[in-house]
């Protein structure tokens, strides 16, 4: 477990803005690596919830994962703070979640939290790692609507390419819920660094052959997208994909140039019914082209048949 104080400058207009002035808050960030062959590959974030301030409360209210660069010292992917602070990591939820004909946004948390309640597995080393966690989530009064078991799973592939599994089982805790919403503001997507924000021009995206990317940056027909976008003065390709067994069929996906993107779809929690949803992102340093994503995406289709 790692403990580190950070003062975050937090932007009211929710873009980085060089020079503007901002309240600050202190938060004691406490964060887990999975390594792989010893190297960290990715960090949760599991500060506990803090609403002791609206700074500490946008910190802290959503459960999430970075990727790490190569490495292991730094995260490729966004924290709070930047343009949209909502977006974090790999992360998953819904802008328009109803319960008991209530609407929470569990996307933007501006009604709802997360919370890490326990690790249920970590194992890390060797050429593969695992973690397992609960996590709630919560209404802004604390009464809780789902729990989730978040298990993040990470491996090496061939040509040094990172593997990480990401599967997400959700159990209602107050009746049948329905998780709504839209393809820029729902499903389980992955932000990259803000700093992707600020040369937005040099970020390209791959689809399927199949697919058809249409207005409002929305890819319709595709099983997976790949973002290639550049942090730190280095390019990386990573692709998102869904596997064809997925509860409500073929998501569309979304590809905004700032590097959020993911998978859409509205799904249905009934109550008692757990929920179970996985994706599969790749990471590599070197360049795929369509023929390659397809290749590596045709491999996980099998093996999730």
């Amino acid at each position: 477990m790692r403990i580190t104080v950070v003062s975050l400058l937090l932007l009211s207009c929710g873009v980085a803005c060089r020079g503007a002035e901002a309240p600050t808050a202190e938060v004691a960030e406490i964060t887990e690596d999975l390594l792989v062959d010893g190297t960290p590959w990715l960090r949760t974030m599991i500060t506990p919830h803090d609403a002791s301030s609206a700074e500490t409360r946008e910190i802290t209210y959503k459960v999430y994962t970075h990727i790490l660069d190569f490495a292991g010292e730094a995260p490729i992917t966004k924290g709070p703070g930047g343009k949209y602070p909502h977006h974090r990591g790999l992360f998953i939820g819904w802008n328009h979640t109803m319960v008991r004909g209530e609407r929470y946004d569990t996307w933007h948390m501006s009604n709802s939290y997360q919370e890490h309640v326990a690790w249920l597995e970590q194992t890390s080393g060797g050429d593969h790692a695992r973690q397992a966690q609960h996590v709630r989530w919560y209404t802004l009064k604390g009464e809780p609507i789902i729990d989730e078991t978040r298990v993040i799973t990470a491996k090496k592939g061939d040509d040094g390419l990172r593997i990480i599994d990401f599967s997400s089982s959700l159990v209602s805790r107050t009746g049948d819920i329905a998780l709504r919403g839209d393809s820029h503001h729902a499903g389980m997507q992955v932000r990259l660094a803000n700093e992707v924000s600020e040369h937005e021009e040099t970020t390209q995206y791959i689809i399927p052959e199949n697919a058809e990317e249409r207005a409002n940056d929305e890819v319709f027909g595709g099983w997976w997208v790949c973002c290639s976008a550049v942090v730190r003065d280095k390019r990386y390709w990573i692709i998102h994909m869904t596997p064809p067994n997925h509860p409500t069929g073929r998501p569309v996906y979304s590809i905004r140039r700032y590097a959020r993107f993911g998978a859409f779809f509205e799904p249905d929690l009934k109550e008692g019914e757990p929920l179970d949803v996985t994706f599969r992102v790749i990471v590599s340093e070197k360049e795929l082209d369509p023929a390659a994503c397809q290749r590596l995406y045709d491999e996980y289709a099998a093996a999730a048949q």
